[in-house]
């Protein structure tokens, strides 16, 4: 887009700059959504880890295995609770994702229609000129093809006069 913008545009070029700072803000947001994903994605993988090295249980009295169970079921809750904040991370960023194709397309929206109220000033400045050229094109004809008819005339004066 032109830095300058021409009076007819001021509107449009108001909607633009309120789209520009609205893609910004989505883009920002998309950044700290995908950041937020990677940790939830990393925490789930840790959690996951956790679970599958838990010492197996092996002999050991009733309270040793009692206790051995309620570590496992608290590591696999927390592992389960890590990949519903992961997908819903994941979810979440490609909203994020969403909106910011979204406000993007809009910026680009303004954008084109500010080029296409450009081109057609541009057109309609072309054709002004051109219609303005014909007509001192047609000026310069009359005046020629009159003073070739006077030239023609005043030699035929001059030859009718000899």
């Amino acid at each position: 887009m032109t830095t300058k913008v021409h009076e007819d545009d001021r509107g449009l070029a108001a909607v633009r700059r309120v789209r520009v700072a609205r893609e910004n803000d989505s883009r920002v947001g998309l950044q700290h959504a995908l950041t937020e994903s990677r940790v939830a994605d990393a925490a789930a993988v840790r959690a996951q880890q956790r679970l599958a090295g838990a010492p197996t249980f092996g002999t050991g009295m009733l309270a040793d295995f009692q206790m051995h169970r309620l570590l496992v079921t608290a590591m696999a809750d927390d592992q389960r609770s890590s990949e519903q904040s992961a997908a819903a991370s994941a979810r979440i960023a490609e909203e994020a994702r969403h909106r910011w194709i979204a406000d993007r397309t809009a910026v680009r929206v303004a954008d084109q229609l500010l080029d296409r109220r450009s081109a057609a000033r541009a057109e309609a400045r072309a054709r002004r000129e051109a219609a303005e050229l014909d007509d001192l094109a047609a000026t310069a004809w009359l005046r020629r093809t009159a003073e070739q008819a006077e030239q023609a005339e005043q030699a035929e004066l001059l030859e009718d006069a000899r």
